[in-house]
């Protein structure tokens, strides 16, 4: 590494320190002092992906997308990376995959269309989000104009949620560098048969997700071993709903999450084995990826680079 390399390391490293230093992060028992714990993080974790992304950019736009179960700090990883290009001089508008779900009256549509089926009874699983908006806020960052991000409200109507009104989404100036789109469920394509019961809905909205992973222009994908530590080993959505109450703001039970998650494990046992395959001609895997492996405690074990495969 070049000397100049080794200095733009430690400049974007001192960008995030004072964030991870803030955060609440649980030091491994065998580093001395969370300064030193949070430095690894940086230079062995935050910063590769970044300047991973940073080679990915593209004009008009680079669409990166990053996929992610739930509670596996896809949503810290965004907002270091939107920190992180903003310092560089870029534009990164950031949004969810839970910022486009349907409004709550579309929302109650879709679960009466599919009475009985808890995969859609609430919002969450493919089917239940507006993608004629997110390609919308896709065509409005390539063509350069101003990229307004909605945002939902997950409390709205006892937890149902609904949108909020447009004077609390969020506008990036155009033209923006990046749009940054995570999601549990991004990267999960229809199964080519549609399999029985609860999740042949989901399968057909799946087909309407190949539309926006056209648009992708890189994908980065978190691995973990046992998608069941969401909830049976270490309980990650529920730290998420934990913090949430001592904020304050309205979060679901214990009981409330195991409910919640149940419903995601049917597509996360269905598509997640076509997603962390390592290779494939469909079109997440024809564009370049990084896979970054994490074990039980959300720890990086390793992170690997792939190239496009497009021909």
């Amino acid at each position: 590494m070049t000397a100049a390399a080794m200095s733009r390391r430690q400049t974007l490293g001192r960008v995030l320190e004072p964030l991870l230093l803030s955060a609440s992060v649980t030091v491994p028992s065998h580093y001395p002092s969370k300064a030193e714990y949070v430095h690894q993080l940086i230079d062995t974790y935050y910063l590769p992906v970044f300047l991973w992304a940073e080679k990915q950019l593209r004009s008009p736009c680079l669409v990166l997308g990053l996929s992610c179960v739930q509670g596996g700090g896809k949503t810290t990883m965004s907002s270091y990376l939107e920190t992180l290009f903003r310092a560089t001089g870029r534009t990164c508008a950031t949004l969810s995959l839970d910022d486009v779900y349907l409004p709550h009256a579309d929302q109650l549509k879709v679960a009466a269309s599919n009475p009985h089926n808890p995969l859609l009874e609430h919002r969450g699983n493919p089917g239940t989000h507006d993608l004629n908006l997110l390609m919308s806020l896709i065509d409005d960052a390539n063509a350069g104009r101003d990229v307004l991000v909605p945002r939902y409200d997950k409390s709205a109507y006892n937890g149902r949620g609904d949108r909020f009104p447009k004077d609390k989404w969020v506008r990036y100036p155009g033209p923006v560098d990046v749009l940054l789109i995570e999601g549990w469920c991004l990267g999960f394509e229809a199964s080519p048969t549609d399999p029985p019961g609860h999740l042949r809905p989901v399968n057909q909205a799946l087909r309407e997700f190949d539309r926006v992973h056209a648009a992708l222009t890189a994908l980065i994908v978190v691995h973990v071993d046992d998608v069941r530590w969401v909830y049976t080993y270490v309980g990650w959505r529920e730290q998420a709903e934990a913090q949430m109450r001592d904020q304050g703001v309205p979060a679901m039970t214990s009981t409330q999450v195991s409910d919640f998650v149940d419903r995601f494990m049917p597509a996360y046992d269905q598509y997640l084995p076509a997603l962390y395959a390592t290779d494939g001609d469909s079109l997440v895997h024809r564009v370049p990826r990084l896979t970054i492996d994490i074990d039980v405690d959300r720890k990086c074990r390793g992170i690997v680079a792939r190239e496009s495969t497009k021909v």
